[in-house]
């Protein structure tokens, strides 16, 4: 079974610009080899952990190239195999190499007994260059005559190793071969590394900004899981022992899948409450195997555990798909286009993996791990229109609010000059009432005590005049502005109560609708004046057991008639001092005063008024 230099279903790639490069940069199944180039991949290999090759005698056997096998035993974290290979000085005088373009996990390369180069060691650090490609440069003084020994001390993982077949050639033809792999493999997943790291970091702020909104924390844990895998992709050494740290690279795989599913249900409002719990459930048995899974059919499992999981994203590419067809969804067509691609990569990889010869996978490309920022880029775009819009209903319900606030804080100060107002007026109404009820209790007692006293005298007739404009004055004091629909009420309770007490049927006819309008203080005095005065004339005089009073609006105009049937007037008479006091009031208005007697057929005042 090949071991982790297969990286399963790595996530969403670059751009379609890296997919283009990638596309430009080599075959898909692996590198051709130029001419002048020898592939030794039928080497001897024997397992010792000496640090200086082995003796010739040791029980070395033939082994074919590349190995993928897990070669290492689960009990130990670390076996070392030596391979011995040999081949013939070159004729030419050029500079020759050996070129090795997959090992898992370290390569020491010892010429004729020497070591000319290999992986860096360092104490402390374990050293894991399974995706880095080995050239080593042999130099001419190490050439001896003849057949020259190569020997390749090979270290292998907890996991099992890896190791291709041996390139040997003029460096001028190896360099080209080392440096378009070392691209493809190491440098374009550097870039995808520091582009999954900005992300991740962009997310978070957007995140702290957006705390209450979980979609930017499980698109941060999406990106920090497929920046692992990048690291796992590129590091030559990691601090954290192999037979974890790969674990640990498959569970991020995992958790990727669990969280890009999360985030797209949030983000395109597609949540399934029984999807999320079968992912969920799928995810903590995938930790499990991957912590505890036995060693035989380890390998087999992860990988198996990873299908089921682009699994899932397919489901959630169906999901998408009916989304972006049902409501024409720009968005959604962009995701669908970026799931499809990562589904379609993992499915080349995991077939090449699981099903293609070792010849082939060894040297092949995984594109998996190109996938990524395709999604990535969709993913951050549409966060970034998210996150905008949230701003921008933000701002706009912020405006709103401060409107409001404006426009309720020139209401509270308006209400309050108002009231202060009213407030006012009220204080300055009852300081005037209470000057009038002092006038009529103290000048009016006087002006009374005159009258009686002097009843046949001028000075009796003056203070009799006197008294009655007191009484005038206190009366329109009685009488503030107030509205038309109240003056109206309280008009027609004052009327029917007299003339009811009276024994009289009264009738009030009013516009079922009426303006809002304020009758002044002047006004409502005269018009309370003139109708009690002539209610008191029909108690009086008319005899009549009918009195109709109507409130008739004509545009801008207003008519009140108060009409009975009683005994009437001959119209041509000398008019008493009731009906002067009630003309002269109603020319005080500006208003006119009809009056419509029939002798036996009752009387009708009819008042025009222009306004009220």
């Amino acid at each position: 079974m090949p071991c982790d230099s297969l990286l399963p279903a790595a996530r969403p790639a670059l751009s379609f610009l890296w997919f283009a490069l990638l596309l430009c940069c080599g075959p898909a199944q692996g590198q051709s080899v130029p001419s002048g180039i020898t592939v030794i991949s039928e080497p001897e290999y024997v397992q010792d952990d000496a640090l200086s090759p082995p003796a010739a005698d040791s029980p070395w056997q033939v082994v074919r190239l590349p190995v993928g096998d897990r070669l290492a035993d689960e009990s130990q974290s670390n076996q070392v195999f030596w391979f011995r290979l040999s081949v013939d000085k070159p004729s030419a005088a050029t500079l020759y190499g050996l070129y090795i373009y997959r090992h898992n996990l370290a390569l020491d390369v010892f010429f004729n007994g020497q070591r000319i180069g290999g992986d860096i060691h360092r104490a402390g650090w374990h050293t894991m260059a399974w995706n880095h490609p080995l050239l080593v440069p042999i130099q001419p003084a190490n050439w001896l005559p003849g057949r020259n020994e190569i020997m390749l001390r090979f270290s292998s993982s907890y996991f099992g190793g890896t190791l291709s077949p041996v390139l040997f050639g003029p460096m001028t033809s190896l360099i080209p071969l080392y440096d378009q792999r070392q691209f493809r493999q190491v440098t374009v997943n550097e870039w995808l590394q520091v582009f999954g790291i900005f992300v991740t970091v962009l997310s978070l702020v957007l995140w702290a900004m957006r705390r209450h909104d979980i979609t930017y924390l499980l698109f941060a844990g999406s990106s920090i899981c497929w920046t692992i895998v990048t690291t796992h992709m590129v590091a030559y050494h990691n601090l954290l022992s192999y037979q974890y740290w790969l674990p640990l690279v498959h569970i991020a795989i995992d958790l990727w899948i669990l969280f890009t599913c999360l985030f797209l249900a949030r983000l395109l409002d597609i949540r399934s409450r029984r999807s999320e719990q079968l992912l969920k459930a799928w995810t903590g048995l995938a930790l499990l195997w991957h912590l505890l899974g036995p060693m035989e059919i380890w390998w087999m499992g992860a990988y198996l555990i990873h299908i089921v999981g682009n699994g899932f994203l397919f489901l959630m590419l169906v999901r998408v798909v009916r989304l972006a067809l049902r409501e024409r969804n720009r968005m959604a067509m962009a995701v669908c286009g970026a799931i499809l691609v990562q589904i379609g990569f993992f499915t080349h990889d995991a077939g090449m993996i699981l099903f293609s010869e070792a010849e082939d996978w060894e040297s092949a490309m995984y594109y998996s791990t190109f996938a990524f920022p395709l999604m990535l880029a969709v993913f951050t775009a549409s966060l970034l229109r998210r996150f905008t819009r949230a701003l921008q209903i933000a701002e706009e319900l912020n405006r709103d609010l401060e409107a409001k606030v404006a426009a309720s804080r020139q209401l509270i100060e308006q209400s309050f000059a108002e009231r202060r107002t009213l407030e006012l007026q009220q204080a300055a109404q009852q300081e005037r009432m209470q000057i009038y009820r002092d006038l009529h209790d103290d000048v009016g007692s006087k002006l009374l005590s005159i009258v009686h006293a002097g009843r046949d005298s001028r000075l009796g007739e003056l203070a009799s005049s006197a008294l009655q404009s007191l009484r005038d004055a206190v009366s329109r004091a009685n009488n503030p502005a107030r509205p038309l629909d109240l003056f109206l009420a309280e008009l027609r309770e004052e009327s029917e109560l007299r003339l009811r007490g009276a024994g009289h049927n009264f009738h009030w006819e009013q516009p079922d609708e009426l303006p809002d309008l304020v009758v002044s203080s002047r006004t409502a005095y005269n018009l309370n004046r003139i109708f009690k005065e002539q209610v008191s004339n029909i108690i009086r005089h008319a005899g009549a057991d009918e009195v109709v009073m109507r409130v008739i609006r004509d545009r801008d105009r207003w008519r009140l008639v108060l009409s009975d049937n009683g005994r009437g007037f001959d119209s041509s008479a000398v008019m008493g001092n009731g009906i002067r006091n009630i003309n002269s009031r109603a020319a005080e208005l500006d208003a006119r005063a009809q009056w419509e007697a029939v002798p036996g057929q009752g009387v009708t005042l009819t008042l025009e008024l222009a306004s009220l």
